[in-house]
């Protein structure tokens, strides 16, 4: 059994969001699925981007604009949205609080991308991390 946390999870931090690396290939050598929990600050912007992996988005709190080859919806807590591979993708936090949404990803992203996409050093080991569940 493996627990993970993403106060122990390599991240990256652009555009006012924090994407958590959770189950990967680089933290517990799953092969074919990765999972990140993700932060967008109001005003977050995940850029329009493609990849191999399939993947899935569960808003979890907040509201946006989720566009996907092109099509634009507004989206919000409790919706799920999926995308097949190569589509292009991208959500921008359009509400006045933080967005957060679980994204799962099949087959798992190779660790070589693991560790381009999700750089940095967990909070914990930078010493950024708050009791605080609103961080």
């Amino acid at each position: 059994m493996k627990i993970l946390q993403n106060r122990t999870a390599p991240r990256y931090q652009r555009d006012n969001i924090t994407s958590y690396l959770l189950v990967s290939s680089l933290t517990c050598d799953s092969k074919k699925l990765t999972i990140t929990l993700v932060d967008m600050a109001p005003g977050g912007i995940q850029k329009i981007h493609a990849h191999e992996p399939e993947q899935m988005y569960f808003l979890l709190e907040g509201e946006g604009i989720m566009t996907v080859n092109g099509e634009e919806e507004k989206i919000g807590a409790g919706d799920c949205v999926f995308f097949d591979s190569f589509a292009e993708h991208g959500l921008e936090n359009t509400g006045t609080t933080r967005l957060r949404y679980l994204s799962a990803a099949s087959p798992s992203f190779s660790k070589d991308d693991c560790l381009k996409l999700w750089p940095l050093a967990s909070q914990q080991q930078e010493g950024e991390y708050s009791l605080n569940p609103a961080d």
